[in-house]
């Protein structure tokens, strides 16, 4: 039976879905809703495995911690030890683009690491630009093509965010509206920008509509394995709307994920099932 399937399923084999979150506040619901759920230690950080949403999807949930270089060695040693199908990291994030509001979900449609910045000259006495810089190049290994190379953006897997698109589950209120969820760039680097001018600056150069501290380290890493990879992040202030941070709204991100896990189940089926035909 079902049961006894799970009993013998590996999550160590390419059939699970990664889903990653730093914080408590981001993994805590979508553990709690794990069927068969164990907990597995590697080093310093701490996975679930288990099964989720109503098709009972294998995933593994990973707590990276805060940060790009923790959630860097979180997803390096899941895909090593789990090598799972995908990846979704996802939480909250500040906004930078005023369509989004508090509440609201950024589906990647890319990930840019906006803290790798080459600056430019200035003499002494020349005082201190924020605006004199250009995308730092940020050298990756690509596995399929056997060398290393440069690049400025992390694209995420089209398959993926078309799965994201099809969640209509925005049925939740915040703040008296329905949510929405939208595509966007999410931009990524250990900061946590509050100048106005800065995040407009950040919106020129890079278009994003959201910022995190974890995104990009994942993302590097699965464009670098060849892993298809997709950002997903609620806002939880949007400074630029004059909305305050509200960690709660990541529970309504988690809620956003399990039916993202449905959604992305139901297209694995019809997928089998075109593959048996």
């Amino acid at each position: 039976g079902k049961g006894n399937k799970m009993k013998q399923f590996d999550f160590t084999k390419k059939e699970a879905l990664l889903i990653q979150a730093a914080m408590d506040t981001e993994t805590e619901y979508l553990i709690a809703k794990l069927v068969g759920a164990e907990k597995i230690t590697i080093e310093n950080w701490i996975f679930y495995t288990g099964f989720l949403g109503k098709y009972e999807e294998p995933v593994i949930i990973s707590r990276t911690y805060q940060g790009l270089i923790n959630a860097s060695a979180a997803t390096a040693l899941a895909l090593s030890y789990f090598k799972p199908a995908a990846v979704i990291n996802q939480g909250i994030g500040g906004g930078h683009d005023r369509r989004f509001h508090r509440g609201d979900i950024v589906l990647g449609e890319k990930v840019v690491p906006m803290g790798a910045v080459i600056r430019s000259y200035a003499a002494e006495g020349d005082g201190i630009s924020g605006t004199n810089f250009t995308p730092l190049p940020l050298e990756i290994f690509d596995r399929k093509q056997q060398c290393t190379r440069k690049v400025t953006e992390f694209p995420c897997d089209e398959k993926l965010l078309a799965i994201a698109k099809k969640v209509t589950a925005t049925d939740w209120m915040r703040d008296g509206q329905t949510a929405k969820a939208m595509s966007g760039v999410i931009g990524s680097a250990d900061e946590w920008n509050n100048e106005l001018d800065r995040i407009a600056l950040l919106r020129e150069r890079y278009h994003t509509a959201v910022e995190d501290m974890e995104s990009a380290a994942a993302a590097q890493l699965c464009y670098s394995y060849g892993i298809p990879f997709l950002g997903i992040r609620i806002l939880s202030n949007s400074i630029v709307n004059g909305e305050e941070f509200d960690e709660s709204v990541g529970v309504d991100g988690q809620k956003f994920i399990i039916d993202y896990v449905e959604t992305y189940s139901q297209y694995l089926q019809q997928e089998r099932f075109c593959d048996s035909m």
